[in-house]
């Protein structure tokens, strides 16, 4: 054994060699152990005074036996904070559900959690913190495990793609590179190149309608970098040509944009007005018109013009919109 296994790993051994009346002593373990037998005999006094163990000496078996039935719970080890946190982790971690390792962990928690003591009640720790329930979204945990094989064996894909762009389901092979967990859209993306687009994207996981794992092989290129791939990207949305862009907000807008990231290469320039200006160097204007214009008139594209085009498009659209429902109101 390894003198590197904790003290836990050691009162394991030592509670079923106790529980099963072998008469374990502090030299025998640590030779197990290959730990001084003071070692052994620490954790020995450890759960006998902390833990409230009924451990004692037999002179004549010369070893160590329980005189009472005692049950060696985990939660032993665990402070107050440690066992809210779990409980927590719990809520958490339904936000990975239909993942490969969702049923594993959540198991491994529960094992845990139903040997903490009554004192750690669930209700006193979600009357100070609440966490909300992510989206219902669709059980996609069979394309997790056919994607993590095919990232594994580095075996091409084929899939058909639900595009949200377009509105159609699209059939196209893909060379999976990577799965991704974006917080902000609560989503899981694939990052893989595209044989039919001829570049690299990312594609909702939820939308992939179809997949079919291929037997031909393909190599990740050479110097390819997950951070670097996504840090040209805006809301996962990737396009083929790199922007410089610029937004100044409003004093008023200002204080909720700048208390956040909103992207790797974001970079704020503070205005005497109380307003600012963010800079951005990624793709995909598409993406960064959504956000834009969720701002409204406390948000204004100074560069690319390109953008700036797409939104003041998007304006006057939207003014034919609302100009009809106006004249349509008046004629009732």
């Amino acid at each position: 054994m390894k003198q590197s296994r904790p003290p836990l790993v050691r009162m394991y051994k030592l509670d079923a060699q106790l529980r099963t009346n072998s008469y374990p002593n502090c030299k025998k373990l640590g030779k197990y152990f290959e730990v001084h037998p003071k070692t052994i005999q620490r954790d020995i006094d450890y759960m006998r005074d902390m833990l409230g163990a009924p451990i004692e000496y037999n002179k004549k078996k010369k070893g160590f036996f329980y005189r009472e039935n005692w049950v060696f719970l985990p939660s032993a080890f665990l402070e107050q904070d440690e066992a809210e946190a779990l409980k927590a982790t719990k809520k958490v971690l339904s936000q990975y559900r239909g993942t490969p390792y969702y049923e594993e962990v959540s198991r491994a928690l529960d094992k845990v959690l139903q040997y903490l003591p009554g004192t750690f009640g669930e209700e006193e720790l979600f009357s100070i913190y609440s966490f909300e329930q992510p989206a219902v979204h669709h059980d996609c945990s069979n394309h997790f495990m056919t994607l993590e094989d095919a990232i594994r064996q580095k075996l091409m894909v084929h899939i058909i793609y639900d595009a949200p762009s377009s509105g159609e389901e699209s059939s196209r092979t893909v060379h999976p590179y990577r799965l991704h967990y974006s917080l902000a859209a609560q989503t899981w993306y694939l990052v893989a190149y595209c044989e039919l687009r001829k570049e690299r994207r990312t594609f909702v996981v939820s939308r992939i309608k179809k997949m079919e794992l291929l037997k031909d092989y393909f190599q990740v290129p050479e110097g390819f970098s997950l951070e670097e791939f996504l840090s040209k990207t805006f809301d996962q949305v990737v396009g083929q040509t790199e922007y410089e862009v610029s937004v100044r907000f409003s004093a008023y807008q200002a204080p909720w944009i700048k208390e956040r990231q909103w992207h790797p290469t974001q970079r704020i320039e503070l205005l005497e007005d109380g307003g600012l200006i963010i800079r951005f160097h990624v793709s995909g204007l598409d993406a960064l018109k959504r956000w834009v214009m969720r701002y409204g008139k406390h948000a204004e594209v100074l560069e690319p013009q390109e953008l700036r085009d797409m939104v003041r498009d998007e304006v006057r659209k939207m003014g034919e919109v609302y100009g009809n429902c106006d004249k349509q109101y008046s004629e009732r």
